[in-house]
């Protein structure tokens, strides 16, 4: 140990300086155990796409929508005809237009039929929807699939009788002339 700097108790300073001695080159004096018995492994690198700028494209790692994810869901459970059914009910201006959805409402659905109740605002508008019903029935079909609704009930406006009592005028009844 001629180095003036070398502490002769540290055995990381004696270690590298018979490194040096050596000439940096070890001489290994065995194999590792099982070394011998260990196949090659390839590991299947996974090369990362790019962008056009370079950039990693991370697309992959993007939150999925909410539909995607709890669609799957849906059909194991066989909530599919619910989900139908409420796809139809809260989205029925988008089904029949705004000008048809805004003068009728769906009120109720009857599974073991497969009929959807559609309550209008006045007859002259359940005589229109009774004339496009087939249409009506298309656009539900291509929207929520088939066999969910087979007909369509369309019910005329309800009016309230009026009260019994001595101002009361006697007359033809309720009506629905007015438009």
């Amino acid at each position: 140990m001629s180095n003036p700097g070398l502490n002769p108790n540290d055995p990381v300073a004696q270690a590298l300086a018979q490194l040096r001695k050596a000439g940096a080159n070890p001489q290994v004096d065995s194999v590792p155990r099982g070394a011998s018995e260990r196949k090659e492994k390839k590991y299947n690198k996974r090369r990362i796409t790019t962008r056009l700028d370079g950039r990693a494209d991370r697309s992959n790692r993007q939150p999925k929508r909410f539909g995607a994810l709890i669609m799957p869901e849906i059909k194991r459970n066989g909530w599919n005809q619910h989900y139908a059914v409420g796809l139809i009910m809260n989205s029925w201006e988008e089904l029949v237009g705004e000008k048809i959805g805004s003068k009728t409402k769906p009120i109720k659905y009857d599974p073991e039929t497969k009929q959807l109740f559609i309550q209008c605002e006045s007859t002259p508008w359940a005589t229109q929807l009774r004339l496009i019903q087939t249409k009506v029935l298309q656009t539900i079909v291509n929207r929520v699939g088939p066999n969910v609704v087979a007909e369509l009930k369309i019910l005329n406006p309800e009016f309230k009788r009026p009260g019994k009592g001595k101002l009361r005028v006697r007359g033809r009844g309720p009506r629905d002339d007015f438009g």
